[in-house]
């Protein structure tokens, strides 16, 4: 099984996104996603190139886009042409995007919507003609000789999401937490769900997006992650069945609280209710030994990436970017060489 891949998610600040993915690239993470929120951050797009004048290596995405308010076509061809000028870097990771809909009253599109627009987007960038409700529509410029194709990431925690994406897309990655029971679950759905296609399900890449944090005071950590990981417990509403009794109350408290202009943030009233103990569950925090003992243990589950996220928006841009950091000197180095 080839080494896994370790992309970190940040966040798109035109102002030092150069300087940000030029330390990823020395730091050696081998991708660098941002979030696209609109009413929440800058422009994605534009960040992402900032990125690419200033990187040689990295690969560039998003994590997540979505394909309302963004349309199937146009988000072919703007990856398509990232993906060109950098010399095959770009990397496409799509969502329903319930947060970017929700700030201009839009609804997240189904499970059954979603796939419909996913294999649109697949349609378009693999330079097919795609059926819009009996209109044949195509981006004449793809395919582009000798160029692979964009690579599309769907991050989804339902069944019937990452279904869809084992049956449409190129990788899968669950967000379920860290807990291994959890993410085994997601794993063999998506695989199952592939083969029921008749597809190879070794031919999907499938990873996860964890929320790591890095030091030796357990209280801190737990405040620098709160944020982050009140996102993951709110995603987790849509498969409840899957959750144990006492999380899926957790899971619940998190959702009647959730205030979607303060997504993502330590202090809101969907992170503060979360507990220390269920933060160490959730999550990935400790010191570098118990961070990479506990994420081997998820590689082992059969893992082809993981998407690490560090600090929550509003915790100091210095103690995320430290503990970043500690990730990729500590962390990284041990597990790609277990």
């Amino acid at each position: 099984m080839p080494a896994p891949e370790f992309l970190l998610r940040s966040y798109p600040l035109p102002d030092d996104v150069g300087a940000h993915a030029a330390a990823a690239e020395e730091a050696g993470w081998d991708g660098l996603l941002l979030t696209d929120t609109q009413n929440l951050s800058m422009d994605v797009v534009g960040s992402l190139y900032l990125a690419a004048s200033a990187t040689s290596r990295l690969r560039l995405g998003t994590a997540v886009t979505n394909l309302v308010t963004r349309h199937p076509a146009v988000v072919a061809s703007t990856f398509a042409t990232l993906h060109h000028v950098t010399g095959g870097r770009a990397h496409l990771g799509v969502g329903r995007g319930d947060t970017a809909l929700e700030l201009v009253g839009l609804r997240p599109p189904s499970a059954r919507e979603f796939e419909q627009q996913l294999g649109r987007l697949c349609g378009y960038l693999r330079g097919g003609t795609v059926d819009v409700d009996g209109f044949g529509s195509r981006i004449t410029w793809l395919p582009v000789a000798g160029e692979r194709a964009v690579p599309v990431d769907v991050f989804g925690s339902g069944p019937h999401v990452i279904a869809a994406a084992a049956r449409q897309a190129d990788r899968v990655t669950v967000t379920v937490g860290a807990e291994p029971e959890r993410v085994a679950w997601a794993v063999r759905t998506a695989r199952e769900a592939r083969a029921a296609a008749g597809l190879d399900p070794q031919t999907l890449d499938v990873g996860a997006f964890v929320v790591v944090g890095v030091g030796t005071d357990e209280h801190a950590l737990a405040e620098l992650v709160r944020g982050n990981a009140s996102i993951s417990a709110h995603f987790q509403r849509g498969a409840p069945s899957s959750l144990s009794t006492a999380d899926a109350a957790v899971v619940a408290d998190v959702s009647a609280h959730y205030d979607t202009y303060h997504h993502g943030l330590e202090h809101a009233a969907q992170a503060e209710s979360l507990s220390e103990e269920f933060l160490r569950r959730f999550c990935v925090i400790g010191d570098p030994d118990e961070c990479v003992q506990r994420l081997l243990g998820l590689i082992g589950l059969g893992l082809s990436h993981v998407t690490v996220v560090g600090g929550s928006r509003d915790i100091d841009p210095g103690v995320r970017e430290r503990s970043d950091r500690l990730v990729a000197t500590e962390v990284l180095p041990a597990l790609r060489s277990p």
